[in-house]
């Protein structure tokens, strides 16, 4: 499974991504984001992508689509995404989503739990990078 999804800290959902994606999964990924859409309640997403090391260029494309799709709703729920990043491939990945589309709320890109925690409890972010829609 690529995606794994927890919802114990509503609003914030984290999303814990691996390294194992097939087309399948890719689209579970995807169905499950858009339940948080039906529900019509604002939430944040936490990404984990310390596993992730090597996803086929496809799935960044894929995902500018959605992005793109998602910008067609006429209020956007999320709020803001985190994303821990430990890799350069990964980075790279991103950096290709959004030259595709630009994001639907800011993005922070962390390095570990601790600018997480920074972020979430509204504290000085200033050193943390952050890309807005």
């Amino acid at each position: 499974m690529f995606a794994d999804y927890d919802y114990s800290q509503l609003p914030n959902v984290k999303v814990k991504l691996n390294n194992v994606i097939d087309d399948d999964d890719f689209d579970e990924f995807l169905k499950e984001w858009l339940k948080l859409y039906i529900k019509k309640k604002k939430y944040s997403f936490i990404f984990d992508t310390t596993n992730v090391s090597n996803v086929p260029l496809k799935y960044s494309i894929r995902m500018a689509e959605f992005i793109k799709e998602l910008k067609n709703n006429e209020i956007q729920y999320l709020e803001k995404s985190i994303i821990l990043i430990n890799n350069l491939f990964v980075k790279q990945m991103l950096n290709i989503i959004l030259r595709l589309q630009s994001p639907v709320a800011p993005i922070y890109l962390v390095s570990n739990e601790t600018e997480i925690d920074l972020i979430l409890n509204n504290e000085d972010i200033s050193n943390i990078q952050c890309i807005m829609p």
